[in-house]
């Protein structure tokens, strides 16, 4: 299956290769939102009415990315687009902008449970899909030291939640409940099955 993946996330493009799939990847200049307000406001079609909260975030960001490379490159190929965050306590969490932002994050993190949520778009012609995938994240106890020494590596820097599970972070995570691929960038098995839905037409 060839496809185009409208991110430039190196972790998303190894997961697609991981079932055999091959992409051409077209980074998206969707100005993405970031909280529940915005995404209420801009919330302009149909596909996104049966999503809420932090749903409605990601879904309205996945979906943004890939009707940008969709109207911009015209292709026939199936088009997909996510966007994974990070929440806690009605708090959402992207990307830091800083290793101080990084740090604050990860202490708020530590030492409990958290939900990772990666939002798939994949369009091709006039069919659009549009799933959001929860998993439940368990952050150990974490000392000041670790966070500072975790930081130090780069890692938390270009991750939602400040944290990478595919590298060194994941000895920041006690246990999980749900799809593994979901936290890394892309839930393969829902993408899969959302692939067979939109070629049977």
């Amino acid at each position: 299956m060839h496809i185009i993946l409208a991110s430039a996330s190196p972790r998303r493009k190894e997961l697609i290769h991981q079932i055999g799939w091959t992409a051409d990847i077209e980074k998206s200049s969707f100005p993405e939102v970031s909280t529940i307000e915005e995404a209420e406001k801009r919330r302009n079609t149909p596909l996104l009415a049966g999503f809420q909260g932090p749903d409605l975030v990601c879904a309205e960001n996945a979906l943004g990315k890939a009707e940008n490379i969709q109207e911009r490159t015209g292709s026939p190929l199936p088009i997909l687009g996510a966007d994974t965050i990070v929440t806690l306590d009605g708090k959402i969490l992207g990307k830091p902008k800083d290793e101080k932002d990084a740090f604050s994050m990860l202490r708020f993190l530590s030492g409990k449970t958290h939900k990772v949520k990666t939002a798939a778009a994949l369009l091709q012609g006039k069919k659009k899909l549009l799933r959001v995938v929860t998993t439940s994240v368990h952050f150990r106890d974490l000392t000041d030291q670790e966070i500072s020494a975790y930081i130090s590596t780069g890692e938390p820097m270009d991750k939602a939640g400040a944290y990478g599970i595919q590298g060194q972070g994941t000895l920041l995570v006690t246990g999980i409940t749900g799809s593994y691929d979901n936290v890394v960038g892309l839930p393969l098995t829902t993408v899969y099955e959302m692939m067979k839905e939109i070629r049977k037409g």
